[in-house]
């Protein structure tokens, strides 16, 4: 079951529950009165070397269609969230073929 965030609707504390999707929400822990739920950023992290094979799997799919400028902007998207080394290497590489082809075109 998911933790959701909830704010009192009198005195504002802020607390967090374990509950389901559909459950209502849970009186305030402090002062017992009606509460919401806010909005909570989501926060996970994903192990470093998963995040980098499914960007370079989307990378290689692009590439295969012959879709450099969707796999540059792809690479630039990626970099803006994960920061590695490898992400810079294909974004060259395919910055690279690009200028290739519009040389031989």
């Amino acid at each position: 079951m998911p933790l959701y965030e909830f704010q009192c609707n009198k005195c504002g504390h802020i607390f967090e529950q374990i509950q389901g999707l559909d459950d209502p929400a849970p009186p305030c822990p402090e002062c017992g009165e009606k509460s919401h739920k806010l909005i909570a950023q989501v926060s996970f992290k994903l192990n470093s070397n998963e995040t980098l094979n499914r960007i370079e799997k989307r990378y290689q799919h692009y590439i295969k269609g012959r879709k450099y400028k969707d796999a540059v902007r792809f690479l630039k998207k990626a970099s803006e969230f994960v920061k590695h080394d490898r992400i810079k290497r294909l974004q060259e590489k395919v910055e690279t073929s690009l200028l290739k082809n519009k040389t031989t075109s």
